[in-house]
């Protein structure tokens, strides 16, 4: 059993599973349960785990890189040399993600949040090397609009703004504590809620 549905099931087993109980509490046993596989065809499409993490990982975050690169050329071509605004560099690098992970790949966002907040031995470089071109990209604009933050502050703060997209992409408005005059139907709007996370990081990047 080796075909293309094969793969497929073991991916969803495997999202499903790193979601629920994270990567490093997640055995090959329950994936290959979950997906009505044996070991051997796990093998044979991904290696091992972590091979089975990264293509994971992979095909959610490569279309999000690219289509972020994308609008960062377009962007700077119409600057014609000049420093985008903030603004729009912060929207340049949130908004593909949070369309995405919020209209394919639901059970993406958890399994992005355990990997942000579970360090586990492997992970870490895997995630740098599939994130760090786009991320030195998006460093060397920003240091472009903020030529007095060093590229270290400016580093620090993307991991910030990635925890903050996280929590919002995992937010849950149920969870919210209800509130005298707070409307919860606003909050749950996508527009509204990416626009206060635009401007949240934005802030907190030149704060």
């Amino acid at each position: 059993m080796s075909g293309p549905n094969t793969k497929q099931r073991i991916l969803g087993a495997a999202r499903t599973l790193f979601a629920e109980q994270g990567f490093p509490a997640t055995s090959m046993r329950q994936v290959t349960a979950l997906a009505e596989v044996n070991l051997a065809a796990v093998s044979y499409h991904f290696g091992s785990k972590e091979g089975l993490l990264r293509e994971l990982v992979s095909a959610c975050i490569e279309p999000i890189n690219s289509e972020r690169i994308r609008l960062l050329d377009e962007a700077e071509a119409a600057a014609q040399g000049a420093p985008l605004k903030l603004r729009d560099l912060i929207r340049i690098f949130i908004e593909p993600a949070v369309r995405e992970l919020s209209e394919n790949n639901k059970d993406m966002p958890c399994v992005f949040s355990r990997l942000h907040h579970e360090p586990h031995p492997g992970v870490e470089a895997m995630m740098t090397e599939i994130l760090a071109p786009t991320i030195a990209r998006f460093i060397a604009a920003s240091q472009r609009i903020l030529p007095h933050r060093s590229a270290e502050e400016l580093l620090i703060r993307g991991h910030f703004m990635i925890g903050a997209m996280l929590h919002l992409l995992d937010f849950k408005c149920e969870e919210l504590m209800p509130m005298p005059g707070i409307h919860a139907a606003t909050i749950a709007d996508y527009d509204f809620r990416l626009e206060q996370l635009v401007s949240f990081c934005t802030a907190g990047f030149d704060g």
